[in-house]
């Protein structure tokens, strides 16, 4: 992970290692997906919108739970 952290800079390392401030990231990022799928939805010309906040929201989603699994373990 140190060598990762080294060539990928400093500030995305802080966020990775930072253990309860990314589940409130992920939490904020669910509510961005669930907007574009609400939006999306209403106006009928951006559907893509809707297509792409469900598959954002649960990814997202998916990432959360092993990422909270895995804090949980480790």
């Amino acid at each position: 992970m140190m060598a990762l952290c080294s060539m990928a800079g400093y500030s995305l390392c802080a966020l990775v290692q930072e253990g309860p401030h990314i589940m409130g990231l992920i939490i904020a990022l669910l509510v961005v997906w669930l907007a574009f799928v609400i939006v999306g939805f209403v106006v009928k010309a951006l559907l893509w919108l809707a297509l792409v906040g469900i598959v954002l929201f649960i990814a997202t989603g998916i990432y959360g739970a092993f990422r909270s699994r895995a804090s949980r373990t480790g």
